[in-house]
């Protein structure tokens, strides 16, 4: 008995469940027979182990689509072998319909998704995948299962009836209510066994090329998602990104489905502006298709369909197809299916598995709650989608500009913003709101802790503030009391402000009694009184202060303030200043700036004197202010310390003995020289010119000496030499500041630091001294005229053309030395003079 026979047997004695259950085993063994002899088969010819009468039949998915060469007469056999089986499954599968039985009790709803190809293509996960996240099946008490027809692996009548035959075991005892399709494979399967399988099932379907009204008929309960092509809005969008494109030229197979497509874009490719040319390849084995891709010259494009397989029956994937076929161009290359948009691919309006099972997917939702699935009409439109590769649009030079609106690009480099924009904004949003937040929430909390801080200031600003001037500060009433007396009062007068408040102001200050008129002329007028100037002898010297009379108006309250300044040392300076002018010549301006220098110099290291008294322990006064404060004295000097301010005083008192030092040199200088020669020590007087030249800002020309990096060769052992200082230093300053100037308006084009060279040597009864630069160097027709008077290369205004000429002058006249330059465009310049170890 066969298992057939068995199984049906069981079937009368157990029941049509039971029956069922072995009828199924029955099936899928023979469906495994099937599938056996057909593997088998070629197996056996590789192997030499194939009956006489048995071929190879590696080809026989092409011969059954017309394609290949003739079948031989000996692989009838074989497909009889197969024939004969396929319709002993026809016939098992025709039993297992009539016996269907009862249904098992499952509330979820069955849909049944059958994919034309394998589900390792990329297209058909892609599709499965989004089918499932759409339906949501454990959401929505749906029991999905998913069969791959694998059409392009094999396709033979034999294969398609077994195929059936599993179906119908497989889903004998539970019938799905709907049914899912992708590509045409599929419909077409369901087209022949739909009445048979899953008689009333509603079938919807995507992805489907040539669909025809006449599979209504075979399938009454029928919709779904056309897949058609947008070549004519992908050609537009092609030639606007590459406005030189002449010929176009369309990539398909030649199967039935590449013939399909390749039509769908002829027509839809008719009539492009500006005379653009379309064509297309006969077909070619695939190696072939490479090479004339390879040749395409510029201003062709590429728009690739669909392709497979070629002639030869060589196939692989559409996506290794289509990128294969973008590698082996040089010309840009659109494509029409977005399982191809990959590798060197553009992109284009693209026909998308996703996008399609999106449709399907809410389709097939509508029907699931009671929508009849002949009542939805066929989506042709609205599926596909702009789609492009950035790294394509990179290679191609594309501004994403030019791309059509609402279009994707895809396959970005990964950027951080990009990817967690939105958490990102949210966050700097939350951020900012807190610290608004924050900042509203402090700066209350300030204001309501300055606001009681005042509270237990208010007794002591006033003296503070007093106290922090350094002038004599009295406030007077208008009956000539005192109201406020700083520190420099009581110093001045030996009384402390408690002792001198309240009482007469000619008795506490003496010298200030005559000042009453003028306090009351302050109080009637309402403005301030000054430039009273008043002597009074202090030892053996004659003070000169300066008093101001400021009316004062507080809470109702009317008064007056005397500010008594100490202004002998500026009386001093200025008449000193006033002595110095009348004696200033064209050559003692130095010494006039000098002693301008003196005035703040000298405020400067008497105020860092007076802060540093301030703050030293052991003063009582310093005591008292830190006290009145809230604070301790060590409290007060620890704060000075952490901040830094205690080395900041030393900084200003040595910045103040350095400028001294400066005007002590700046006075050397200004001195007209005597006529009498000395030995110096020509290192040092070096030294002493570059310290004055380091002192030297031209704000105008905008050069800093002390920007320069300077390198010294001095010669050692070096004996005095006897000349004019003042000379030979204005000569060494003259050429310095030419250096300093040269180089920061040109600063060496090898990107050295601007450098100035001085070199000492010496040649019997001659020292020389070199000071060089790596600056721009002169021309010829600049180094011939260097030395002539009034010759000069800076704009009117900014030189005299004097400097090197009267340098020249010093030396060779004054001294009997010599001067020497040489120089060179781009090489610097080298200035070279020497002094006689001995003077006539």
């Amino acid at each position: 008995m066969t298992a057939l026979q068995r199984a049906m047997h069981g079937l009368g004695r157990r029941g049509a469940a039971k029956g069922l259950s072995r009828l199924a085993l029955a099936g899928l063994f023979i469906a495994l027979a099937v599938m056996a002899v057909m593997v088998w088969t070629p197996a056996a010819l590789a192997t030499g182990n194939a009956p006489p009468d048995i071929t190879d039949r590696a080809n026989m998915a092409d011969m059954s689509s017309g394609a290949g060469p003739e079948r031989p007469a000996a692989n009838a056999t074989s497909e009889a072998v197969a024939r004969s089986v396929a319709d002993s499954v026809v016939k098992t599968l025709a039993d297992a319909i009539a016996a269907r039985g009862v249904q098992p009790q499952d509330s979820r709803k069955l849909v049944l998704l059958l994919n034309s190809y394998e589900q390792g293509m990329g297209r058909v996960r892609e599709i499965t995948d989004t089918i499932e996240r759409i339906l949501a099946p454990a959401d929505n008490n749906i029991a999905l299962r998913v069969e791959n027809l694998d059409s392009k692996r094999v396709s033979t009548p034999e294969y398609l009836n077994a195929f059936a035959a599993l179906l119908a075991l497989k889903y004998a005892g539970r019938t799905p209510a709907l049914i899912l399709t992708s590509d045409d494979d599929a419909l077409d399967f369901l087209e022949k066994w739909h009445a048979a399988l899953f008689p009333g099932v509603p079938v919807l379907f995507c992805g489907v090329n040539h669909y025809h009204d006449s599979l209504t008929t075979a399938i009454p309960q029928l919709s779904g998602v056309l897949s058609t092509f947008s070549a004519r809005e992908t050609a537009e969008a092609m030639l606007a990104m590459h406005p030189g494109t002449r010929h176009i030229h369309l990539v398909n197979d030649h199967t039935e489905t590449g013939r399909a497509v390749a039509e769908s874009m002829r027509k839809q490719l008719v009539g492009l502006p500006d005379g653009v040319q379309v064509h297309e390849f006969p077909p070619l084995p695939f190696d072939d298709l490479l090479s004339r891709l390879a040749t395409l010259p510029q201003g062709a494009a590429v728009l690739l369909g669909v392709y497979f397989s070629d002639p030869t029956g060589y196939a692989t994937t559409f996506e290794d197809m289509g990128e294969r076929i973008a590698e082996a161009t040089r010309v840009p290359v659109h494509c029409q299916v977005d399982f191809n948009l990959r590798g060197a691919v553009v992109g284009g309006k693209l026909s998308g598995a996703s996008m399609q099972a999106e449709a399907l997917g809410r389709m097939a939702l509508r029907v699931l709650s009671g929508t009849r699935a002949a009542d939805i009409p066929v989506q042709t439109e609205g599926v596909n989608r702009f789609l492009y590769r950035a790294p394509s649009l990179e290679r191609w030079a594309i501004s994403e500009r030019l791309l059509p609106p609402e279009s994707t690009v895809v396959d970005r480099p990964f950027s951080l913003y990009r990817a967690y924009r939105i958490q990102l904004n949210v966050l700097a949003l939350l951020v900012a709101s807190l610290a608004s937040t924050i900042a509203v929430l402090a700066y209350m909390m300030r204001r309501r802790a300055a606001s009681e801080r005042q509270l237990r200031r208010l007794r002591n600003l006033l003296a503070n503030t007093l106290d922090s001037m350094p002038s004599i500060i009295v406030g007077v009433s208008p009956d000539g009391l005192v109201t406020h007396w700083n520190h420099h009062a009581a110093s001045a007068t030996g009384l402390e402000a408690t002792e001198a408040t309240g009482r007469p102001l000619g008795e506490v200050f003496p010298r200030l009694e005559r000042l009453k008129p003028l306090v009351i002329e302050a109080l009637e007028d309402g403005q301030p009184k000054g430039g009273q100037r008043q002597l009074h002898p202090e030892g053996d010297t004659m003070r000169c202060e300066e008093v101001t009379v400021f009316p004062l108006v507080a809470n109702g309250a009317h008064g007056a303030v005397i500010r008594v300044d100490d202004v002998t040392e500026r009386e001093r300076i200025r008449e000193m200043m006033v002595q110095t002018e009348k004696m200033l010549t064209v050559g003692g301006l130095a010494a006039g700036m000098a002693h301008e220098i003196n005035n703040p110099l000298g405020g400067i290291l008497q105020a860092v004197q007076n802060m540093r008294r301030r703050v030293e322990p052991g003063r009582p006064d310093n005591e008292t202010a830190a006290r009145e404060a809230g604070l301790s004295l060590e409290q007060v000097r620890g704060y000075l310390k952490r901040r830094e301010i205690l080395r900041m005083l030393d900084d200003i008192a040595a910045s103040g003995a350095r400028a001294a030092h400066i005007v002590a040199n700046m006075l050397d200088f200004s001195r007209k020289a005597d006529g009498s020669f000395v030995a110096q020590d020509l290192h040092r007087l070096i030294e002493n010119t570059l310290e004055l030249a380091a002192n030297d800002y031209d704000l105008k020309k905008l050069y800093d000496f002390r920007m320069l990096r300077i390198v010294r060769h001095y010669a050692p052992g070096l004996p005095p030499v006897p000349c004019l200082p003042t000379e030979v230093e204005q000569v060494l300053l003259n050429l310095f500041k030419n250096a300093a100037q040269a180089l920061a308006a040109h600063p060496p084009a090898d990107g050295a630091p601007p450098t100035l060279t001085i070199r000492t040597e010496r040649h019997h009864n001659l020292v020389a001294v070199t000071v060089s630069d790596n600056g721009p160097g002169m021309p010829p027709e600049v180094r011939t005229r260097a030395f002539d008077p009034f010759y000069t290369t800076k704009p009117p205004g900014e030189g005299t053309g004097l400097g090197l000429s009267v340098s020249y002058f010093l030396i060779t006249h004054n001294h009997g030395g010599s001067f020497a330059l040489h120089t060179e465009p781009g090489k610097g310049a080298h200035f070279t003079f020497t002094l006689p170890l001995r003077q006539r």
